[in-house]
C-alpha cells in the first residue's frame, strides 16, 4: 500500500469517527440574555408574541411558517430561519428551528421546546422595570448536526458570538419598534 492511500484511509476513518463521536458527545449550550426595552409591558409583550410584529422588528429571526393565529397559547407553533452573524453566515446556512409553546403566562413567561437544527428549551421571562420592561431569555440547547456539534467544542466562542449578534439585533429592533408604536399613539 502506498503512503498516500494509507493516509487517505486514516483521514476517512478519522472523519467518520469524529462524526460518530460528535453525535454521542453532545455539547450543551446554557446561555442567558437580558434585554431592557424602554416601553411598558403590554406593548413589549404584544410585540414579542405577535407574528406580524416579529416579522417587522427581528429580521434575523425570519418567520417562515405559522398557522395564521396571532394569539400565542399552549400548543401554538412557529418556525424560523435564524440568520447568523455575517462572519459566521459565510460558512454555514441559517439555522432552521421549530418552536412549540408548552407554557404561556401572559406578560410573565413563555416556555417553548425547540427542534430542528437546534434542539432544547427556551424560557422567556418578562418583568416590569423602572426603565421599561426587562426580558430574560434562558436557552438550554444543543446542535442536532453531529459535525457542528463536534466543532462546537473548538468553536463555542464563534457560536456564542453569532448568538449574541442575533440577540443584539433583536433587542435593537424591539426597542425601535416599541418606540415607533408609542410615538404613533398605538401603544
Amino acid at each position: 500500500m502506498k503512503g498516500g492511500t494509507g493516509a487517505s484511509i486514516a483521514c476517512a476513518i478519522g472523519v467518520a469517527a469524529g462524526i460518530v463521536i460528535g453525535s454521542r458527545a453532545v455539547k450543551i449550550y446554557d446561555w442567558r440574555t437580558e434585554w431592557t426595552i424602554p416601553a411598558p409591558m403590554p406593548v413589549v409583550y404584544e410585540a414579542m408574541t405577535s407574528r406580524e410584529a416579529v416579522r417587522e422588528w427581528w429580521p434575523d429571526m425570519e418567520l417562515v411558517e405559522d398557522n395564521g393565529d396571532d394569539d400565542i397559547q399552549v400548543g401554538s407553533t412557529v418556525s424560523f430561519r435564524v440568520h447568523q452573524a455575517p462572519e459566521v453566515a459565510r460558512f454555514t446556512p441559517p439555522f432552521r428551528i421549530h418552536c412549540l409553546y408548552t407554557d404561556v403566562e401572559r406578560e410573565k413567561r413563555l416556555r417553548e421546546t425547540v427542534n430542528g437544527d437546534l434542539s432544547g428549551v427556551l424560557e422567556t421571562l418578562f418583568h416590569e422595570h423602572q426603565d421599561g420592561t426587562r426580558i430574560t431569555f434562558s436557552w438550554y440547547m444543543r446542535l442536532t448536526n453531529p459535525a457542528l456539534n463536534l466543532l462546537g467544542y473548538a468553536a463555542e466562542r464563534v457560536y456564542r458570538h453569532s448568538h449574541d449578534s442575533v440577540m443584539t439585533s433583536g433587542e435593537k429592533g424591539l426597542s425601535e419598534y416599541c418606540k415607533q408604536r408609542a410615538a404613533s399613539g398605538r401603544a
